[in-house]
């Protein structure tokens, strides 16, 4: 058996989630426009335009930290789709500034894992019937 270091962290990451991780690639990466978000947004949350262009003309693996990026997204309109029972109202949520976040737009909080975190949470809130 290899030592832990010695595997990549994308095969770590394949191990330890059972098979059960979605890898995104240049090839599906573009089909997280069926869940509503524009290219322009995947640019700003997965990879720049010309990373991902290139990813997707090239049908390439994305890296790590792209990955996280598309996972994320989906992560939380999942839930919104869950919590507002509609994928049209959950973007209309993600888009409008929020009160309890202070006038922020909870789309503009997922170009990073604590600003979804933030969102997630105001979801949790909503599900629970705690408006703020």
């Amino acid at each position: 058996m290899r030592a832990s270091a010695d595997i990549p962290i994308r095969k770590r990451l394949e191990i330890a989630s059972r098979g059960q991780l979605q890898a995104y690639d240049g090839a599906n990466v573009s089909e997280l426009t069926k869940l509503g978000f524009s290219m322009e947004e995947l640019y700003r949350f997965v990879a720049p335009r010309r990373t991902l262009a290139r990813r997707i003309a090239n049908r390439e693996t994305l890296t790590v930290s792209e990955n996280d990026g598309a996972l994320r997204v989906v992560r939380v309109m999942e839930l919104a789709k869950r919590v507002f029972g509609d994928q049209d109202r959950a973007h209309r949520w993600l888009r409008k500034p929020n009160r309890g976040m202070d006038g922020v737009v909870p789309l503009d909080l997922l170009e990073s894992e604590t600003g979804a975190v933030l969102v997630e949470q105001a979801l949790h809130q909503i599900d629970h019937g705690i408006y703020v």
